[in-house]
């Protein structure tokens, strides 16, 4: 697969079907997902995984999915350094949809309001110095995406200075 052969971008399922995500195949995925910039490889990010075991924790804060990946970004004092480990968070992110794709994996990233509420993501084992970046709701999609052979170039604004 060659990365502009998703010029229409990653096909994110509507609808999972019954089908667990192992442990294991996370853990590949995010092996390779960390390769993502970061000045002095801090290696801002925490991960929290609940599958089907354990994924009726997130019973009315998110849609169905067959598991989740809560994806945790270190909050720096430093603001400089907090909002790029912020940027290298959102690349990891990007890197995992791109693994997952290539694994058959549909990959929905979500931010919901009860993210933001210290006592709620207490629950899930954030620690005080972390939030959430996103919600990776994870399965394999109950329908196949629809191949698109019109698919319209996007408007770049591009400056030469």
């Amino acid at each position: 697969m060659e990365l502009a052969d998703l010029r229409g971008g990653i096909h994110s399922p509507k609808d999972f079907l019954d089908r667990p995500v192992s442990q294991e195949l996370m853990l590949e995925l995010l092996n390779h997902a960390v390769w993502a910039p970061n000045d002095g490889l801090r290696e801002p990010w925490r991960f929290i995984f609940a599958d089907n075991r354990n994924g009726k924790l997130m019973q009315g804060l998110q849609d169905y999915a067959p598991a989740y990946l809560l994806v945790l970004v270190k909050e720096e004092a430093d603001h400089h350094k907090r909002e790029e480990d912020f940027a290298a968070v959102c690349c990891l992110i990007q890197n995992f949809h791109l693994l997952a794709h290539e694994q058959g994996l549909g990959v929905r990233s979500t931010l919901h309001d009860w993210m933001y509420d210290r006592s709620r993501t207490e629950t899930f084992g954030v620690l005080g110095n972390e939030r959430i970046a996103a919600v990776l709701e994870l399965g394999y999609g109950a329908e196949q995406p629809v191949a698109n052979a019109e698919i319209a170039e996007p408007q770049l604004q591009f400056e030469l200075l």
